[in-house]
């Protein structure tokens, strides 16, 4: 075989060996193929979700604030009602000792006239009095200013009313001034 036969059958290989790559497909690393991008369609269905998640989570916010915020108004209120009837209590206070002098009939009259008054008044805010002789002292409506012997109640108990306690639904407005019985 001469050098130009031989030069021949090289290039007729080479001619195959591209002939058969370019049949072939190329070869593929082995990584995965890159995810298709998502249609138009799926990016509007995940903005929406993403909308709809972000306005129920601001309307839940909206509502709890309206809750607390409305708890915080009736706090604020019955804290002012309760400060407003507590500066009125010493009037109510003298009135009572008024009504505990003796006097003529006339004035005692106007006395308890304006007594009833007022207490309907404190009624209707919901004020309660509290303290009568023979209840049981507790700390967190009574304040206990004098210790007694009275044989008539057992220890503990209110044997004496100095000044009545009031009270708005469960808030103590003013704790009742009380002798116990020792």
């Amino acid at each position: 075989m001469s050098l130009n036969e031989e030069k021949n059958n090289m290039k007729a290989a080479e001619a195959a060996a591209e002939q058969q790559e370019a049949q072939e497909p190329p070869a593929q690393d082995c990584q995965p193929e890159p995810a298709a991008e998502p249609t138009r369609e799926q990016q509007l269905e995940a903005e929406l979700a993403a909308v709809e998640d972000r306005c129920k989570r601001v309307l839940a916010e909206y509502q709890n604030f309206r809750t607390r915020s409305q708890k915080e108004r009736e706090s604020m209120y019955l804290d002012n009602v309760a400060a407003t009837v507590a500066g009125f209590l010493p009037v109510a206070d003298t009135l009572e000792r008024a009504m505990s002098q003796e006097t003529d009939e006339g004035f005692r009259k106007s006395i308890e006239m304006i007594l009833k008054q007022f207490t309907d008044s404190l009624e209707h805010l919901n004020v309660k009095a509290f303290g009568v002789r023979g209840d049981v002292f507790d700390p967190n409506l009574h304040n206990a200013v004098m210790m007694t012997q009275d044989d008539g109640l057992e220890a503990g108990q209110i044997a004496e009313v100095l000044l009545k306690g009031y009270s708005l639904g469960d808030r103590v407005v003013r704790h009742a001034m009380v002798r116990v019985a020792e």
